[in-house]
């Protein structure tokens, strides 16, 4: 009877810790906060997501979906660009992909396709990739925004979950994006296996020719050069794309380019050098969040 009760208890604990989490948010009020996304329901474990609004009410304000590193911390990312949003009068999602529910870079950089362990392509339902959409309209509908569609960072591992989100997600409502300091990617090729290409893997052409047609940079650190880190992926299939995250990416954004004429497509991707800066979300984030919206591209 004991066990039953204290079992009972943790349950009722457990309810009344998510309810007061999901009342604490204010979606009029200025300020970071956070809050738990269950997908309506579908998530067994829900995802924390922080949240960011500029100034007080701002249903107009641009919405931002900020995607974190391989260190799984959004609130830190988000803390790097407070200052940007504020500048920009934009607010920033930062889902929190944690290590446990999302394991390694197939669970988080790769989008939980693929189930290497067992060798087998996911369903999109159980896609990391599949839950950007309807955490953009959660928060929408929640803050009574008026926006339509959104804007789309990452940075390092981030940067990867960006570019393979485009590739694997069509239709979406990205607005721009932009995927900085990526350690590697997914190549737009059908002739190498996935994740380093498209093999196997459910992404018709006419994915690439949507994905090639949106607004998205490419941005690479000049000094992002080290290869010690050990998120770094010094793999053979890596390698192959350049010896560190600056020729990685322009090895990545020479594909597309290539891949896009080949299909007699448009490109509308721009790849750009970032000067003086290396690994860093904070100076990458702030140079991205200027190309939304300044419109200098």
């Amino acid at each position: 009877m004991k066990i039953k009760f204290k079992i009972y208890l943790l349950i009722i604990i457990s309810f009344a810790f998510l309810s007061k989490v999901n009342a604490q948010v204010n979606w009029k009020q200025a300020g970071k906060q956070s809050f738990l996304f269950t997908n309506n329901g579908k998530l067994k474990n829900p995802l924390r997501v922080f949240y960011y609004n500029p100034e007080a009410n701002g249903d107009s304000l641009p919405i931002v979906i900020l995607m974190h590193g391989a260190k799984r911390n959004p609130s830190g990312y988000m803390d790097d660009l407070i200052a940007a949003a504020n500048v920009f009068h934009c607010k920033i999602i930062a889902p929190e992909f944690d290590s446990k529910n999302y394991p390694g870079a197939d669970g988080y950089n790769s989008g939980n396709v693929y189930n290497k362990k067992e060798n087998y392509f996911n369903a999109p339902e159980a896609w990391s990739f599949s839950l950007i959409e309807p955490l953009f309209d959660y928060v929408v509908k929640e803050s009574n925004s008026i926006c339509k569609a959104y804007y789309l960072y990452g940075h390092s591992a981030g940067g990867q979950f960006v570019h393979r989100f485009l590739t694997f997600v069509p239709n979406n409502r990205v607005i721009k994006a932009a995927a900085a300091n990526a350690g590697w990617y997914t190549l737009p090729s059908y002739s190498i296996d996935f994740p380093f290409g498209l093999k196997k893997a459910a992404v018709p052409e006419n994915n690439l020719k949507e994905m090639f047609q949106k607004k998205v940079f490419i941005l690479v650190g000049e000094a992002d050069t080290d290869t010690t880190s050990p998120d770094f992926n010094d793999s053979p299939q890596a390698n192959e794309q350049g010896i560190n995250r600056f020729e990685r990416g322009q090895f990545y954004f020479t594909n597309c380019k290539n891949k896009a004429a080949e299909m007699k497509t448009n490109f509308n991707w721009t790849q750009l050098f970032v000067p003086n800066i290396g690994h860093n979300n904070k100076e990458m984030g702030k140079f991205a969040f200027s190309l939304f919206f300044m419109d200098i591209h």
